[in-house]
């Protein structure tokens, strides 16, 4: 189904009315896109019938899934995990208590997290909150669970990574899925609501990985977006961003950009911090 600026109007005003779909500042290019996939994938013909079935709780679930794209792959572009690893990590502020990932549209990129903290004996001392608007997809990261068809590439980015073979000691297979052990995820929260909405309550936020997701904003979204991120995290704290995206003009005074190559930046949080980059 093709879709008109007043077709997408129509549609993400309807959705707007209900709590964690509120879609009106995403950018026009993703909407398009992506309206199109969820008609599709929900055998939807007309707005009409969508206005209706969107009355619906369930409805709206399946709505909400569909609009989140996955992530896909663990340890997504290695060279950035290395950087985590090897760079960052050790510099992240002491009283430091929590990492966060606002949008955990799928579960690869908290279980990558969680292998890398789990791997540096970190685990007890970090909690990853995920949040995610969909139930389902919540409960998916909650269990462990992730797509068995991206087994094979996700094998191939750790050992890019690591340059061994320990990636299976944590995957096991089950009617589908691959699980991570429960072990390495012992300090994944995943919690259903909508960063756009509710932020979490904790405060001693470190590290929050905010990768390629502003990219599907517009520009006011994105203001609002980094603004409500970079007052959570604490000073000394580390933001990264996708390589693709730009940290808003408003925004660079702010933070000290610590990796131009990753988009990695830090809140500065002693007075040293304002006169030199660097880890």
């Amino acid at each position: 189904m093709n879709f008109g600026i007043n077709d997408i109007k129509e549609i993400t005003a309807a959705m707007a009315d209900y709590p964690h779909m509120d879609y009106s500042n995403y950018a026009l290019s993703f909407l398009k896109r992506r309206l199109s996939y969820l008609f599709t994938q929900l055998n939807i013909r007309r707005k009409e019938q969508f206005f209706e079935w969107l009355k619906q709780p369930d409805f709206r679930e399946k709505v909400t899934y569909h609009m989140c794209v996955d992530t896909t792959e663990m340890f997504r572009d290695p060279a950035f995990w290395r950087t985590l690893r090897d760079k960052i990590i050790n510099q992240i502020p002491e009283d430091c208590e929590n990492f966060w990932i606002p949008l955990a549209a799928s579960g690869e990129e908290v279980f990558s997290l969680a292998i890398l903290l789990h791997e540096n004996e970190l685990s007890q001392k970090y909690k990853i909150i995920g949040q995610s608007p969909s139930i389902e997809r919540c409960r998916f990261i909650q269990q462990g669970k992730m797509n068995a068809r991206h087994d094979d590439v996700n094998q191939t980015n750790y050992k890019r990574l690591e340059d061994q073979n320990a990636y299976q000691n944590y995957i096991h297979r089950d009617n589908g899925f691959c699980l991570l052990d429960e072990k390495v995820r012992q300090n994944v929260d995943c919690r259903h609501e909508s960063f756009l909405i509710s932020t979490p309550s904790e405060e001693s936020i470190g590290l929050i990985l905010f990768r390629n997701i502003s990219i599907y904003y517009n520009t006011r979204l994105t203001q609002s977006v980094f603004k409500r991120v970079i007052d959570k995290l604490m000073p000394g704290g580390y933001l990264v961003i996708g390589t693709k995206e730009q940290l808003p003009a408003a925004f660079k005074e702010e933070l000290i950009e610590v990796d131009a190559v990753e988009k990695i930046y830090k809140k500065p949080g002693f007075k040293q911090d304002n006169n030199h980059a660097g880890y």
